[in-house]
C-alpha cells in the first residue's frame, strides 16, 4: 500500500464539510472551540502506512514488540528497530520514549505504554492514559515533529473501554494543543475496528464541534441568493398563458375578416 502523506489526511474540518461527520446531538464539553479543527483529523486505517513525522505506537513495558498495532509496526519497521529499543531498557507505564522509523513511511515512533484497565480504580487507568497521550506530544514537540498520529491505546488487550478511552484522547489532546497548538500542525487519530471508529465519531464532535459560525454564514449567504433570485424574477414579463402559436393564429384570422368587410 502507498504511503499515505499528513496532508493527504482529512482534517475534522473538512470532514464536517464532506458531511462525513456530524456535530454531536447534545452540548460539546466547556472551552470546546473549532479553532483547533483544521489540526485535528481522524483517518481508518493502517497506521503503519503514514508518511507523517511520527506514529504512536501502543506498546508493552519492554518494548520488544507485541500483539496487535505493536507487532505489526515492529514487523513494518523491521529489526533495526527492535535492536534501538533494546537499548531503552523498557518504559513505564503512561510514559513514553522516542525511535527512528527505520522502514517505515514515517520518521520517528513514539513508543508509549497504556494502562491494562482497571475497573475497581479507573481514575488511575485514566491518569495513566492521560500521560500517554500528553508524554507523546511532548515528544514530539521536543524533536520538533510537526506532525503526529496516533493509534489506539489501551483498548484491545488491555481492555479499556473504547468510548472511556476516547474521551481521555480527545481532552488531552485539546488540553495539550489550546497551550501547544502552534508547534503541531496536524495530530491525527487513527482508528481501525468499527468499535473505535464509533466511539470516535461521536466523541470527537464534543471536543472539536463544527464551527457554528460558518454555519450561520453559509445559511444566510443562501438566503440572500434566494431573496436576490425573487427579486429579479419580479421584474420579468409574465409568463404567458397562451400558446403563442395559438396567438399569431388568431390574429391572422382576424386580419382577414377585416379585409372581407372592408
Amino acid at each position: 500500500m502507498a504511503p499515505i502523506a499528513a496532508a493527504d489526511i482529512p482534517s475534522l474540518t473538512l470532514l464536517y464539510k464532506l458531511r462525513k461527520l456530524d456535530k454531536a446531538p447534545t452540548t460539546p464539553v466547556a472551552g470546546a472551540t473549532p479553532q483547533n479543527n483544521d489540526r485535528v483529523a481522524l483517518l481508518r486505517g493502517d497506521i503503519t502506512t503514514l508518511a507523517v513525522d511520527a506514529i504512536v505506537n501502543a506498546a508493552n513495558n519492554s518494548l520488544l514488540g507485541g500483539g496487535g498495532v505493536d507487532g505489526a509496526i515492529h514487523r513494518a519497521a523491521g529489526r533495526g528497530l527492535l535492536r534501538e529499543c533494546r537499548g531503552l531498557h523498557g518504559c513505564d507505564t503512561g510514559r513514553a520514549k522516542i525511535t527512528d522509523a527505520y522502514d517505515l513511511p514515517c520518521r520517528k515512533v513514539i513508543h508509549t505504554v497504556g494502562p491494562v484497565y482497571d475497573g475497581l480504580r479507573p481514575e488511575r487507568s485514566e491518569a495513566a492514559l492521560r500521560g500517554c497521550y500528553h508524554s507523546s506530544l511532548e515528544l514530539a514537540v521536543e524533536h520538533g515533529l510537526k506532525t503526529v498520529a496516533f493509534s489506539g491505546i489501551s483498548t484491545g488487550i488491555y481492555g479499556y473501554p473504547s468510548l472511556d478511552a476516547c474521551q481521555v484522547a480527545c481532552d488531552t489532546v485539546k488540553r495539550f494543543m489550546d497551550q501547544n497548538g502552534d508547534k503541531l500542525d496536524k495530530v491525527v487519530f487513527v482508528t481501525f475496528e468499527a468499535k473505535d471508529v464509533r466511539s470516535y465519531d461521536e466523541t470527537l464532535p464534543l471536543y472539536f464541534p463544527p464551527d457554528t459560525e460558518t454555519s450561520v454564514d453559509q445559511e444566510k449567504a443562501a438566503e440572500d441568493q434566494a431573496a436576490e433570485a425573487k427579486a429579479t424574477a419580479s421584474k420579468l414579463p409574465d409568463v404567458p398563458t397562451t400558446d403563442p402559436a395559438q396567438i399569431d393564429s388568431d390574429h391572422a384570422q382576424k386580419k382577414q375578416k377585416q379585409d372581407g368587410e372592408s
